[in-house]
């Protein structure tokens, strides 16, 4: 499957590069096919322009046999040879070829509006060629005009003095050698020259997609063979083995627990039966306990993250009590905030109503963090836990008076194994997982987790939660005093835990 997802990758990528790459060069051939259809037709015209020149200079050259013996005109000159040829050549195809002056003799030597300009261009000297595509209907010709200038044959009919009559029966103009006679026109039509364009790229579009075609399907084999598939192959072997390392840690922890759960119990019944004048030995039954859950609480750390990375956790949907809620976790984090000498104080908003949710997630997002704070607070500090409900949503806010987070570290706070340097609680260590776990928890439950914090004066961590409440289950405020636990003053919308960092004191 893997390996079809990624050859339909690579296809996909290989085929948008060829359609750009065809893109960019149908936009440069066709850019270049223009210029050489211009080319083309230009040269060709050229070549009209030069033979029917030749003929003219011939007709002159021998202008004197052509003549009768009295040197009088025969009425074969130049200019009636000259176009007769063109006449007779344009008759016999679609191409136009014609002589014009700016003041003809003859009205069929009239010149239209674009020879008009190529006349105008070689009066002021600028050019002695004019070209140009024109529109004639629904075909493209390539028009071009030729300067035709006064050479010393030209004179007896066209030269001094002007107004005088030359052997042709026409008054010369006075004009003198390399003023403009006139020019050549010649129509040609486009049709053929881009029909042979269009070939050109349809057959170089074709052969383009081969080309491309063939490449891609020889890169794709190699790919697969020496690259893509070694990749899928290994990728397969990590999965499995990040499968193994996943069932093997839930295997180890879930086996730890078993002992564990039992240290716990029988802790509870040697505190029970301990004779109250043993002060020495209670200590060291509460050191055993609370390192006990300690231990405990980081195999949970362990055990969950296995599960999430394993997208084997569920949530349960129950009934709680947020001040049941409060009560196991000032039970379990008391102890732990007792022995570093640390204030823990718990407060449940008076108007929280039951809920609907998984409590043991929420409660270990709860411990998770009082569990952080505790490790971060030295000795005759606080740690404060606040829970409510607004608008919708469970709030769980942590503060503390520790040492803080680093600006500059604050975007990971909640990585796997990440853990802040600047307690001299570090050394007591941890797996790096509880934050981690509880950014994990709150996004599953639709929520988000958040933490603000001023180096060294403390931080406040805030997880939100769509929790739905369960209506007219409990008056607002009657189980308060059966938790042992105090009301917290009634928020504002935005009061709870907005406080930057830790700098205050629980009231």
């Amino acid at each position: 499957m893997e390996r079809r997802r990624l050859a339909k990758k690579f296809f996909l990528l290989a085929g948008v590069v060829s359609v750009l790459v065809l893109c960019v060069y149908l936009a440069w051939f066709y850019h270049a096919q223009s210029i050489e259809n211009d080319r083309r037709a230009l040269a060709e015209a050229r070549v009209l322009s030069a033979e029917i020149g030749a003929a003219w200079d011939y007709i002159d050259a021998v202008q004197p046999q052509i003549n009768r013996a009295t040197g009088e005109t025969s009425g074969i000159y130049c200019a009636v040879a000259a176009k007769d040829i063109a006449k007779r050549f344009s008759a016999g195809s679609a191409y136009s070829i014609r002589y014009i002056r700016g003041n003809p003799r003859n009205t069929e030597d009239a010149p239209d509006d674009f020879e008009r300009k190529a006349l105008s261009s070689f009066e002021e000297g600028v050019v002695e060629e004019y070209y140009g595509l024109e529109h004639q209907g629904d075909s493209s010709v390539f028009r071009y005009v030729g300067l035709l200038e006064i050479e010393d044959g030209c004179l007896p009919c066209h030269g001094d003095p002007a107004g005088e009559k030359d052997i042709t029966g026409y008054a010369k103009e006075g004009m003198a050698e390399g003023d403009v006679a006139g020019a050549v026109s010649i129509v040609m039509p486009m049709d053929s020259i881009i029909a042979d364009a269009k070939a050109d790229l349809v057959s170089t579009v074709v052969f383009f997609c081969v080309l491309m075609g063939s490449v891609t399907l020889v890169l794709a084999l190699g790919l697969r063979t020496w690259i893509t598939a070694p990749i899928v192959d290994e990728n397969k072997k990590l999965r499995h083995e990040a499968e193994d390392q996943s069932n093997f840690l839930t295997i180890i922890t879930h086996e730890l627990k078993t002992p564990l759960s039992s240290i716990l119990a029988f802790t509870e019944l040697w505190k029970e039966r301990m004779p109250d004048d043993s002060p020495e030995s209670r200590a060291l039954v509460n050191e055993v306990e609370t390192n006990a859950r300690v231990l405990l609480a980081m195999i949970n750390n362990v055990l969950d993250a296995a599960k999430l990375e394993a997208g084997t956790l569920s949530l349960a949907q129950d009934e709680f009590d947020v001040y049941d809620l409060a009560g196991q976790v000032k039970a379990t984090m008391g102890p732990l905030a007792k022995k570093k000498d640390v204030s823990f104080k718990v407060k449940v908003s008076p108007d929280t109503p039951l809920l609907l949710g998984d409590e043991e997630v929420l409660r270990r997002i709860v411990v998770n963090l009082v569990n952080n704070a505790l490790r971060f607070t030295d000795s005759g500090g606080w740690v404060e836990l606040q829970l409510a409900y607004r608008e919708g949503r469970f709030v769980i806010c942590v503060c503390d008076n520790g040492c803080g987070i680093p600006a500059e570290q604050l975007d990971h706070v909640f990585d796997r194994f990440v853990s802040a340097p600047h307690s001299e609680t570090t050394s007591e260590g941890g797996t790096g997982l509880g934050l981690s776990i509880v950014r994990n928890f709150s996004t599953m439950m639709g929520g988000n987790a958040s933490v603000k914090s001023l180096e060294g004066e403390g931080s406040c961590f805030t997880v939100e939660l769509p929790l739905p409440a369960i209506p007219d289950e409990v008056e607002e405020g009657d189980d308060a005093a059966d938790t042992g636990l105090p009301l917290a003053d009634e928020p504002s919308a935005d009061s709870l835990c907005s406080r930057e960092g830790g700098n205050h004191e629980p009231s």
